[in-house]
């Protein structure tokens, strides 16, 4: 085993440590967006409610009219005959379809009103889990890569000591005298 690490890729951990900053702040802008989308939605479907009732109201205005104008023509006889209805009678239906589609509307807004709250709130539990990491997790994890990416670097900038190296060049032997150990 060796005394020292080998650490080749200190850039790598600082590159993720910017990738998830990245990610913490696209992600912070889609939460806004998202938060001023369900305003703006909620708004538009209070506003479509009052257009749907106001074109009851109005449908139901030309539809008095026209049942007004149909009945006065019934009454009418040219002769002994009475007067043809075809234009006020397609009047009458069209007014009549009219009041329908515009009160359908306004059942399908107001059921729309209702679902609205708990769907924002079925997206709030997750969104704030989300919110939650980005505004804590988010802040210590970088703080932790920065602070191990300091210690990395300041490991590789160390230096090995050097240790004296034994010399390697052969020993010259010397002559001795006889009888005495070399």
């Amino acid at each position: 085993m060796s005394d020292s690490a080998h650490v080749t890729a200190i850039t790598a951990i600082d590159d993720f440590r910017q990738a998830l900053i990245c990610f913490g702040e696209e992600a912070t802008e889609a939460l806004t967006a998202a938060e001023a989308e369900i305003r703006r939605t909620e708004e538009w479907l209070q506003d479509q409610l009052r257009s749907w009732q106001q074109e009851v109201r109005v449908a139901e205005d030309v539809l008095f009219q026209a049942k007004t104008e149909l009945t006065r023509r019934k009454m009418m006889n040219f002769g002994d005959r009475p007067l043809d209805t075809t234009e006020q009678e397609l009047a009458f239906r069209a007014a009549k379809a009219r009041l329908e589609h515009a009160e359908d509307q306004v059942e399908i807004t107001r059921t729309w009103l209702r679902e609205w709250p708990q769907a924002v709130l079925d997206y709030r539990g997750p969104s704030g889990q989300l919110k939650g990491l980005l505004e804590g997790d988010l802040p210590r994890a970088c703080a932790l890569l920065e602070r191990k990416t300091a210690s990395l670097e300041a490991y590789a900038a160390l230096t090995v000591p050097s240790t004296p190296v034994p010399d390697t060049a052969p020993a010259t032997v010397e002559p001795h005298e006889e009888g005495t150990p070399p």
